[in-house]
């Protein structure tokens, strides 16, 4: 890193913007490898961009956070070490944020090394893992960060380590935004419910997604479904809706996969998913619980 390069990223906007506007400040590209850890792009149409991973862990957190409701995910946010605006700068309702206190400060403060960029002197950008905007009934925004750290890093037994250092920075800085900080380990989600997650996922536009919602197809797919879903297989009952209404089967798929999705189908997504058989009910109450942990948890 050179001073010249570090200002380059920022005046070429990575690390800032909203939505389709968000350049990711750690990027993945043909030159990155790791033989730790899975790194790559995962698709993000309803972003109009794509989300640059640098861990299975950090995938999952993704996508998982996108199902639980969250219309923004920005991974690899710049947790910036000088004085900067809000992270929720741009949004309705952060127009009077206060300025923050960049990290090389706070760290500062607790008397922990903030670090430089390795062989210079100039300071290191942290980031946090995921940053998830979150619109309420009222249409009101609000932003929860998420950090994807294994457990026995995360709770290891020496009472100091580089990792640990980082994540209080981290959560010192989220206090100052008055931002809700949780370390997640996306590492223990059942295997099922990530697999589901990554077929299911709308590849759709929102306002495609809407359509698919307000139409009369997708209307009968969750009544008849939700209906009789526990006693006859979905491949069949959207086999007799495809004859009733004449849709098209490619239709009914995509009507189908947005209602699990979306849970409108009551479907265990931590099982596998085959159409060929019933429902298994208990997907609507694992996604309220996993919600209270991850979005409404006051820890």
């Amino acid at each position: 890193m050179t001073q010249k390069k570090l200002t380059a990223l920022i005046r070429a906007g990575y690390g800032q913007g909203h939505f389709q506007r968000y350049k990711p400040w750690l990027r993945v590209t043909k030159r990155d490898y790791s033989p730790n850890s899975n790194i790559g792009h995962l698709p993000a149409i309803s972003l109009a961009r794509q989300h640059h991973y640098r861990a299975r862990a950090e995938r999952q957190t993704i996508q998982v956070t996108k199902w639980l409701g969250a219309i923004d995910v920005r991974e690899g946010y710049p947790v910036w070490p000088w004085s900067h605006p809000h992270p929720g700068n741009g949004l309705p309702g952060f127009e009077n944020a206060r300025r923050l206190a960049g990290l090389q400060e706070i760290a500062n403060e607790a008397g922990i090394p903030h670090g430089n960029f390795p062989g210079t002197d100039i300071p290191y950008v942290a980031t946090l893992d995921v940053l998830t905007t979150w619109q309420d009934a009222n249409g009101n925004y609000s932003l929860i960060a998420f950090e994807n750290k294994p457990e026995e890093f995360t709770y290891a037994k020496q009472p100091i380590s580089r990792t640990k250092e980082r994540l209080e920075l981290t959560r010192r800085y989220c206090a100052r935004a008055t931002i809700p900080h949780r370390i997640v380990h996306a590492e223990k989600l059942p295997a099922e419910l990530v697999v589901n997650l990554d077929m299911l996922e709308p590849q759709l536009t929102n306002q495609r997604q809407q359509q698919i919602i307000e139409s009369e197809t997708y209307q009968a797919v969750i009544d008849v479904i939700n209906t009789h879903g526990l006693l006859s297989s979905m491949n069949e009952l959207l086999d007799g809706i495809g004859c009733q209404k004449n849709v098209s089967e490619p239709e009914l798929t995509t009507a189908l996969h947005l209602a699990l999705w979306r849970q409108d189908v009551d479907h265990d997504l931590r099982q596998p998913l085959r159409p060929w058989e019933p429902l298994i009910p208990g997907g609507r109450s694992f996604k309220e619980a996993l919600f209270k942990a991850w979005v409404e948890s006051k820890a």
